[in-house]
């Protein structure tokens, strides 16, 4: 498997800044609007989806623009449909681990290191996959 420092290094960056927005949204949430940990969660997972979207679109897999609304379209379907699947696991992981006594923001810690590399393959080889309209793209 052959590994794009460049791009997983700005994958890893984007993720963080994301991170840092979803720990601050669950604790926000569970601490301050009584929401459960799993409710907080899956709502500021959803949030930094959006997010974390746009910024691989533009910093990440910058030379692999959608090339049309049709083209914007599909790839954000293709997100959220591995993004649900990233969200089952991430809110398993979390719930397993806040059951077992750990607060939400480290279960959830845990979960996100659990999905991270997983995620960066399934968008490199489905979400921003290479398309011959990228082929003339520096």
């Amino acid at each position: 498997m052959h590994l794009n420092v460049r791009r997983w290094s700005v994958f890893n960056l984007v993720g963080f800044a994301g991170f840092l927005v979803q720990i601050a949204a669950i604790a926000l949430l569970t601490r301050a609007a009584g929401f459960s940990s799993l409710a907080a969660t899956a709502i500021a997972l959803e949030l930094v989806a959006v997010q974390n979207f746009f910024a691989h679109s533009h910093w990440t897999w910058r030379e692999r623009p959608a090339v049309s609304v049709r083209g914007w379209l599909r790839r954000y379907g293709r997100y959220q449909i591995t993004k649900t699947g990233s969200l089952a696991v991430n809110l398993a992981v979390t719930g397993v681990l806040a059951h077992a006594g750990l607060s939400p923001e480290i279960a959830n810690t845990a979960a996100v290191l659990v999905c991270a590399l997983p995620n960066y393959l399934i968008s490199e080889r489905y979400v921003f996959r290479y398309t011959p309209a990228h082929a003339d793209t520096p």
